[in-house]
């Protein structure tokens, strides 16, 4: 088994957004190719989320089951160019293989229930990052509604 490469963490510690327990910063995966880019320190590496590694590791495992569960049940993941069921617009493989003059988005990704860990759908990767950004939840998003009605 290979030793993890522990060379340009910073010191200290960091909340994880899933189990919000303050913890060392060696319990998080961190990039060994992707330097910071801002802040005082641009030698260390940049941190790819905020989910302590037993909550990735958790996470993962829930998602896993969510896309089993989809093509077990037919429900496999939607051809690259098909539409968005969130945003209509066709995804594609990568951001490079969208043709020139569509407006479309890339990488489909497996919605589900954070709490439940159930399958919801197919949805493109800007819509799946909103949902999350926005607290994967109906009240939030209708407080993200409600705030655009009064602002137009």
């Amino acid at each position: 088994m290979r030793k993890r490469d522990t060379t340009n963490i910073p010191e200290g510690t960091t909340v994880c957004s899933v189990c919000r327990q303050r913890k060392d910063n060696l319990e998080f995966s961190w990039y060994t190719s992707r330097p910071r880019m801002r802040g005082p320190n641009k030698t260390s590496r940049t941190r790819p989320n905020s989910h302590c590694r037993d909550c990735s590791k958790f996470l993962d495992k829930q998602l896993k089951k969510a896309k089993d569960w989809a093509i077990k049940n037919g429900f496999p993941r939607p051809e690259y160019g098909e539409p968005c069921q969130c945003c209509g617009k066709p995804v594609y493989k990568c951001l490079d293989d969208i043709p020139d003059g569509v407006i479309g988005r890339w990488s489909w990704q497996c919605d589900h229930d954070h709490e439940t860990g159930k399958f919801r759908g197919w949805v493109c990767k800007s819509c799946n990052t909103g949902f999350g950004g926005l607290g994967d939840n109906i009240e939030s998003l209708s407080n993200a509604l409600e705030y655009l009605r009064k602002t137009q």
